[in-house]
């Protein structure tokens, strides 16, 4: 049996969907919740209902589990996001649970600049979540993310939202110099099977980005022309941009951007380009060549 915790985000469910297809057995760790969940479709798997703050039902979720997939995160949590309730002490609570119930591997999904001593909350407690993770005596895996692309991603479709939500100017963070290197979902999504398959808990970190580098004002620049609209760019500040969020306190993240967005665009968000070949053999797919779905109405 294999574990999912965020098995209903955008990562979360296309590799259930992906795990189906291999007849892996897997149960998805739902956070409870007001809402219908938003769920896998045409797919069979278990579900096991429990915050991460919730040692005695976390105990009950790891029954027969094997295997843990660890992508839940507070990131995308608004207004504001719960970093020390769900990255650390959830990865802490969730860790005591697997070690009790003997789960022989991890794999956890942090991002490329996790650092402990790091200004930015979420590169901070992505950092201590790795160490409570390498703490753990349990084998692992820890993939550190450059941006992850694809519909319905956090990433470009944000970005979309932005463009389309602009009158005329799009306000961007700074000179827009900052460096992306955007990953395909689908390249995640096969490397997160090999390691599955292969069985690739060898107590390393990878850090794993797409195959080009771009400056955010260059990748906003190409989503532009594929959604067939044109924004004039205005630079900001970002210290003004967060002064404006912290005064809607975020209830919208699509214009102009999120403080989370700010945080990760403050510093260059890249790792060497052979990363994917070199690691799992994989030759990356060009950013480019994925973007249709950037060209639906609103």
């Amino acid at each position: 049996m294999l574990l999912i915790t965020g098995g209903t985000g955008f990562i979360g469910a296309r590799f259930a969907q992906k795990l189906t297809q291999t007849e892996q057995e897997v149960r998805l760790l739902l956070r409870p919740q007001k809402t219908n969940p938003n769920l896998p479709r045409n797919i069979s798997l278990e579900i096991a209902v429990s915050s991460l703050q919730d040692s005695r039902s976390l105990r009950a979720a790891m029954k027969n589990v094997k295997t843990v997939f660890h992508f839940a995160t507070a990131e995308h949590q608004l207004p504001v996001a719960d970093y020390e309730g769900v990255d650390i002490e959830g990865t802490r609570n969730l860790m005591e649970a697997a070690r009790d119930a003997g789960v022989e591997r991890v794999l956890y999904l942090s991002r490329v600049g996790a650092e402990k001593n790091s200004s930015f909350p979420v590169l901070k407690s992505k950092a201590l979540a790795e160490e409570i993770i390498r703490n753990s005596g349990i084998p692992y895996s820890i993939l550190r993310l450059t941006d992850v692309f694809g519909k319905d991603d956090h990433f470009s479709t944000q970005i979309r939202a932005a463009v389309m939500h602009s009158p005329l100017m799009l306000p961007i963070p700074g000179d827009g110099k900052t460096n992306l290197q955007p990953l395909w979902i689908e390249d995640l999504l096969t490397c997160l099977i090999l390691i599955n398959e292969e069985g690739v808990f060898e107590n390393l970190t990878y850090e794993l980005g797409g195959g080009e580098y771009y400056s955010f004002r260059r990748l906003i620049k190409i989503m532009m022309q594929q959604m067939r609209r044109k924004r004039l760019i205005l630079p900001v500040s970002p210290a003004y941009l967060r002064l404006y969020n912290l005064w809607f306190k975020q209830y919208k993240d699509s214009f102009p951007f999120s403080t989370l967005w700010l945080d990760l665009l403050a510093v260059d968000r890249t790792c060497p380009l052979n990363s994917l070949p070199r690691n799992f053999g994989l030759l990356p797919a060009r950013f480019t060549h994925h973007l249709d779905y950037l060209q639906r109405k609103v």
